[in-house]
Protein backbone atom coordinates (compact mmCIF):
# COMPACT_ATOMS: atom_id res chain seq x y z
CA UNK A 1 0.00 0.00 0.00
CA UNK A 2 3.11 2.14 0.61
CA UNK A 3 4.83 1.60 -2.40
CA UNK A 4 1.33 2.10 -4.04
CA UNK A 5 1.04 5.59 -2.37
CA UNK A 6 4.51 6.50 -3.63
CA UNK A 7 4.03 5.64 -7.07
CA UNK A 8 1.09 7.33 -7.37
CA UNK A 9 2.45 10.52 -5.59
CA UNK A 10 5.45 10.56 -8.05
CA UNK A 11 3.17 10.16 -11.18
CA UNK A 12 1.27 12.90 -10.02
CA UNK A 13 4.80 14.78 -10.09
CA UNK A 14 5.62 14.19 -13.43
CA UNK A 15 2.09 14.74 -14.66
CA UNK A 16 2.92 18.24 -12.81
CA UNK A 17 6.20 18.69 -14.78
CA UNK A 18 4.99 17.69 -18.19
CA UNK A 19 1.55 20.42 -17.98
CA UNK A 20 4.34 23.39 -16.83
CA UNK A 21 6.79 22.56 -19.28
CA UNK A 22 3.75 22.19 -21.88
CA UNK A 23 2.46 25.78 -20.75
CA UNK A 24 6.18 26.99 -21.15
CA UNK A 25 6.43 26.23 -24.57
CA UNK A 26 3.01 27.10 -25.42
CA UNK A 27 3.87 30.89 -23.93
CA UNK A 28 7.05 30.90 -25.79
CA UNK A 29 5.85 30.31 -29.24
CA UNK A 30 2.74 32.72 -28.26
CA UNK A 31 4.88 35.22 -27.40
CA UNK A 32 7.37 35.07 -30.85
CA UNK A 33 3.90 35.52 -32.54
CA UNK A 34 3.15 38.20 -31.14
CA UNK A 35 6.45 39.65 -31.78
CA UNK A 36 6.51 38.77 -35.25
CA UNK A 37 3.16 40.54 -35.58
CA UNK A 38 4.23 43.60 -33.75
CA UNK A 39 6.06 45.19 -37.13
CA UNK A 40 6.95 48.98 -35.77
CA UNK A 41 5.26 51.77 -38.18
CA UNK A 42 7.12 52.92 -40.81
CA UNK A 43 6.47 56.83 -41.35
CA UNK A 44 6.19 57.67 -45.53
CA UNK A 45 5.62 60.72 -46.93
CA UNK A 46 2.92 61.30 -49.14
CA UNK A 47 3.66 64.70 -51.14
CA UNK A 48 0.96 65.37 -52.87
CA UNK A 49 -1.77 66.98 -50.87
CA UNK A 50 -4.98 65.74 -52.93
CA UNK A 51 -3.75 62.07 -53.31
CA UNK A 52 -2.99 62.05 -49.65
CA UNK A 53 -6.72 63.32 -48.94
CA UNK A 54 -7.75 60.50 -51.27
CA UNK A 55 -6.00 57.87 -49.16
CA UNK A 56 -7.54 59.47 -45.71
CA UNK A 57 -10.56 58.04 -47.61
CA UNK A 58 -9.69 54.58 -48.39
CA UNK A 59 -7.59 53.83 -45.52
CA UNK A 60 -7.95 56.03 -42.70
CA UNK A 61 -6.67 53.78 -40.05
CA UNK A 62 -3.27 53.91 -41.83
CA UNK A 63 -3.03 58.07 -40.70
CA UNK A 64 -2.11 58.89 -37.08
CA UNK A 65 -3.72 61.51 -35.06
CA UNK A 66 -1.07 64.38 -36.16
CA UNK A 67 -1.79 63.01 -39.85
CA UNK A 68 1.06 60.76 -40.16
CA UNK A 69 1.06 58.07 -43.26
CA UNK A 70 1.77 54.59 -41.76
CA UNK A 71 3.20 52.90 -45.49
CA UNK A 72 3.23 49.15 -43.53
CA UNK A 73 -0.11 49.60 -42.41
CA UNK A 74 -2.11 46.32 -42.91
CA UNK A 75 -4.97 47.99 -44.42
CA UNK A 76 -2.43 49.38 -47.03
CA UNK A 77 -0.48 46.42 -48.13
CA UNK A 78 -3.77 44.18 -48.00
CA UNK A 79 -5.71 46.88 -50.16
CA UNK A 80 -6.31 44.64 -53.10
CA UNK A 81 -9.59 46.59 -54.98
CA UNK A 82 -9.10 49.86 -57.03
CA UNK A 83 -7.96 53.28 -56.57
CA UNK A 84 -9.30 56.12 -58.42
CA UNK A 85 -8.56 58.92 -58.85
CA UNK A 86 -9.54 60.88 -61.63
CA UNK A 87 -9.70 64.40 -61.87
CA UNK A 88 -8.41 65.10 -58.33
CA UNK A 89 -5.62 67.29 -59.60
CA UNK A 90 -2.70 65.35 -58.50
CA UNK A 91 0.76 66.31 -59.49
CA UNK A 92 2.60 63.02 -57.97
CA UNK A 93 1.22 59.54 -57.31
CA UNK A 94 4.16 58.71 -54.97
CA UNK A 95 3.24 56.47 -52.17
CA UNK A 96 0.91 54.52 -54.41
CA UNK A 97 4.09 51.89 -54.16
CA UNK A 98 2.75 50.45 -50.75
CA UNK A 99 -0.39 49.58 -52.02
CA UNK A 100 1.55 46.14 -53.42
CA UNK A 101 -1.84 44.44 -53.72
CA UNK A 102 -3.60 46.49 -55.86
CA UNK A 103 -5.30 45.48 -58.76
CA UNK A 104 -6.88 48.37 -60.29
CA UNK A 105 -5.51 52.05 -60.69
CA UNK A 106 -7.64 54.65 -62.46
CA UNK A 107 -5.56 58.20 -62.87
CA UNK A 108 -6.75 59.86 -65.88
CA UNK A 109 -6.98 63.72 -65.89
CA UNK A 110 -4.34 64.71 -63.57
CA UNK A 111 -0.87 66.46 -64.58
CA UNK A 112 0.82 63.34 -63.88
CA UNK A 113 4.83 63.36 -65.29
CA UNK A 114 5.66 60.47 -63.87
CA UNK A 115 3.99 56.92 -62.84
CA UNK A 116 6.36 54.33 -60.86
CA UNK A 117 4.01 50.97 -60.48
CA UNK A 118 6.90 48.62 -60.60
CA UNK A 119 5.88 47.54 -57.10
CA UNK A 120 2.53 47.20 -58.02
CA UNK A 121 2.71 43.76 -59.28
CA UNK A 122 -0.57 42.58 -58.89
CA UNK A 123 -1.97 45.30 -60.77
CA UNK A 124 -4.53 43.88 -63.30
CA UNK A 125 -5.88 47.05 -64.64
CA UNK A 126 -4.56 50.55 -65.39
CA UNK A 127 -6.08 53.82 -66.71
CA UNK A 128 -3.73 57.27 -66.79
CA UNK A 129 -4.87 58.70 -70.09
CA UNK A 130 -5.00 62.27 -70.41
CA UNK A 131 -1.91 63.05 -68.18
CA UNK A 132 1.54 64.41 -69.32
CA UNK A 133 3.59 61.35 -69.11
CA UNK A 134 6.80 60.35 -71.18
CA UNK A 135 7.30 57.33 -70.28
CA UNK A 136 5.42 54.09 -69.34
CA UNK A 137 7.16 51.25 -67.71
CA UNK A 138 5.19 47.87 -67.56
CA UNK A 139 7.87 45.61 -67.66
CA UNK A 140 6.77 44.75 -63.77
CA UNK A 141 3.66 44.53 -64.20
CA UNK A 142 3.13 40.76 -65.69
CA UNK A 143 -0.90 40.64 -64.32
CA UNK A 144 -2.08 43.55 -66.25
CA UNK A 145 -4.79 42.84 -68.63
CA UNK A 146 -6.03 46.20 -69.70
CA UNK A 147 -3.65 49.09 -70.31
CA UNK A 148 -5.36 53.00 -71.78
CA UNK A 149 -2.76 55.25 -71.73
CA UNK A 150 -3.90 57.67 -74.26
CA UNK A 151 -3.74 61.45 -74.49
CA UNK A 152 -0.18 61.64 -73.04
CA UNK A 153 3.16 62.56 -74.72
CA UNK A 154 4.85 58.71 -74.91
CA UNK A 155 7.52 58.20 -77.72
CA UNK A 156 7.47 54.49 -77.57
CA UNK A 157 5.54 51.47 -75.31
CA UNK A 158 7.06 48.18 -74.79
CA UNK A 159 4.74 45.70 -73.63
CA UNK A 160 6.54 42.37 -74.11
CA UNK A 161 6.30 41.10 -70.89
CA UNK A 162 2.66 41.97 -70.66
CA UNK A 163 1.31 38.35 -71.56
CA UNK A 164 -2.00 39.10 -70.20
CA UNK A 165 -2.56 41.84 -71.76
CA UNK A 166 -5.98 41.68 -73.89
CA UNK A 167 -6.71 45.63 -74.74
CA UNK A 168 -3.74 48.12 -75.29
CA UNK A 169 -5.53 51.67 -76.55
CA UNK A 170 -2.08 54.14 -76.50
CA UNK A 171 -4.11 56.94 -79.21
CA UNK A 172 -3.08 60.20 -79.19
CA UNK A 173 0.67 59.85 -78.20
CA UNK A 174 3.90 60.76 -80.22
CA UNK A 175 4.99 56.68 -80.26
CA UNK A 176 7.17 55.74 -82.72
CA UNK A 177 7.80 52.00 -82.09
CA UNK A 178 5.34 49.81 -80.23
CA UNK A 179 7.12 46.40 -78.92
CA UNK A 180 4.16 43.64 -78.60
CA UNK A 181 6.17 40.65 -78.56
CA UNK A 182 4.33 37.41 -79.24
CA UNK A 183 1.28 38.08 -76.67
CA UNK A 184 -1.30 35.27 -77.64
CA UNK A 185 -4.39 36.72 -75.64
CA UNK A 186 -4.28 40.17 -76.72
CA UNK A 187 -7.45 40.97 -78.70
CA UNK A 188 -7.42 45.14 -79.08
CA UNK A 189 -5.32 47.33 -79.67
CA UNK A 190 -5.79 50.96 -80.60
CA UNK A 191 -3.12 53.37 -81.52
CA UNK A 192 -4.63 55.76 -83.79
CA UNK A 193 -2.65 59.49 -84.15
CA UNK A 194 0.88 58.39 -83.35
CA UNK A 195 4.14 58.42 -84.64
CA UNK A 196 4.55 54.52 -86.33
CA UNK A 197 5.72 53.60 -89.72
CA UNK A 198 5.79 49.95 -88.88
CA UNK A 199 3.58 47.74 -86.67
CA UNK A 200 3.76 44.10 -86.90
CA UNK A 201 0.82 42.49 -85.41
CA UNK A 202 1.09 38.79 -87.03
CA UNK A 203 2.53 36.85 -84.19
CA UNK A 204 -0.79 38.23 -82.02
CA UNK A 205 -2.75 35.42 -82.77
CA UNK A 206 -5.83 36.13 -80.49
CA UNK A 207 -6.00 39.65 -82.33
CA UNK A 208 -9.28 40.61 -83.54
CA UNK A 209 -9.52 44.41 -83.88
CA UNK A 210 -6.77 46.89 -84.44
CA UNK A 211 -6.99 50.63 -85.19
CA UNK A 212 -4.07 52.43 -86.56
CA UNK A 213 -5.62 55.54 -88.33
CA UNK A 214 -3.86 58.77 -88.42
CA UNK A 215 -0.26 57.78 -88.42
CA UNK A 216 2.63 58.40 -90.82
CA UNK A 217 1.70 57.79 -94.12
CA UNK A 218 4.40 55.61 -95.66
CA UNK A 219 3.26 53.24 -92.17
CA UNK A 220 3.49 49.60 -92.60
CA UNK A 221 1.26 47.48 -91.22
CA UNK A 222 1.53 43.84 -91.08
CA UNK A 223 -1.33 41.55 -89.42
CA UNK A 224 -2.43 37.82 -89.91
CA UNK A 225 -5.31 38.19 -92.27
CA UNK A 226 -6.76 34.40 -91.17
CA UNK A 227 -7.15 35.76 -87.35
CA UNK A 228 -8.12 39.61 -87.40
CA UNK A 229 -11.72 40.57 -87.99
CA UNK A 230 -11.71 44.16 -88.15
CA UNK A 231 -9.18 46.91 -89.23
CA UNK A 232 -9.11 50.84 -89.17
CA UNK A 233 -6.36 51.80 -91.89
CA UNK A 234 -5.97 55.15 -93.76
CA UNK A 235 -7.09 54.29 -97.37
CA UNK A 236 -3.72 55.44 -98.56
CA UNK A 237 -1.49 52.96 -96.61
CA UNK A 238 -3.92 50.21 -97.54
CA UNK A 239 -1.72 48.74 -100.18
CA UNK A 240 1.65 49.24 -98.25
CA UNK A 241 1.97 45.73 -97.36
CA UNK A 242 0.33 42.76 -99.17
CA UNK A 243 -1.46 40.94 -95.74
CA UNK A 244 -3.90 44.28 -96.19
CA UNK A 245 -5.28 42.96 -99.38
CA UNK A 246 -5.45 39.50 -98.27
CA UNK A 247 -7.47 40.39 -95.29
CA UNK A 248 -10.12 42.18 -97.36
CA UNK A 249 -10.02 39.78 -100.48
CA UNK A 250 -10.48 37.06 -97.61
CA UNK A 251 -13.94 39.02 -95.85
CA UNK A 252 -12.32 40.89 -93.37
CA UNK A 253 -13.87 44.04 -92.04
CA UNK A 254 -11.70 46.83 -93.41
CA UNK A 255 -12.24 50.39 -92.53
CA UNK A 256 -10.63 53.89 -93.51
CA UNK A 257 -9.92 56.94 -91.19
CA UNK A 258 -14.11 58.05 -91.11
CA UNK A 259 -14.74 54.73 -90.15
CA UNK A 260 -16.71 53.93 -93.55
CA UNK A 261 -15.78 50.05 -95.09
CA UNK A 262 -12.93 50.06 -98.04
CA UNK A 263 -14.30 48.47 -100.91
CA UNK A 264 -12.43 45.88 -102.72
CA UNK A 265 -9.19 47.55 -104.07
CA UNK A 266 -6.25 46.78 -106.17
CA UNK A 267 -2.54 47.34 -105.59
CA UNK A 268 -0.35 48.18 -108.69
CA UNK A 269 3.33 46.78 -107.76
Amino acid sequence: MKNYTSANKKNRIIKRFIILFTLLIVSHLSYSCFKEKNVPPVYSEIPDANFKAYLKTIVPDAFTPDNKFISNHSSVVSYDKRISVNGRNINSLSGIEYFTALTRLDCMENQLKILDISKNTNLKELFCGYNQLTKLDVSKNANLSIIHCYNNQLTNLDISKNNKLKELNCCYNQIFTINLGKNEVLRKIFCPYNQLTLLDVSKNIALVELNCINNPSNKIVIINPNRLKRLYIDSYSKCNHPSIKTFKDEGGELFDSFFQSIPPFSCNN
